[in-house]
């Protein structure tokens, strides 16, 4: 079950740039983050949610 404060609030740095950048190279950029540290976080926040969160289009990352 997930508990509020089990969140590493970093990950939701990145949730956040993932989403307003839609690709996982601008927001590591714009978080001074690798793609891999980018990925690997978007990672443990879909495990955390039990959730994509994210799916990859033409258009980049887009919401679920």
């Amino acid at each position: 079950m997930l508990e509020p404060h089990n969140i590493d609030l970093n990950l939701l740095s990145v949730f956040q740039e993932v989403y307003r950048e839609r690709q996982i190279s601008g927001a590591a950029r714009r978080l001074g983050l690798t793609q891999s540290a980018v990925s690997n976080a978007l990672a443990r926040l879909r495990r955390l949610f039990g959730d994509e969160l994210f799916v990859r289009t033409g258009q980049g990352m887009q919401p679920t």
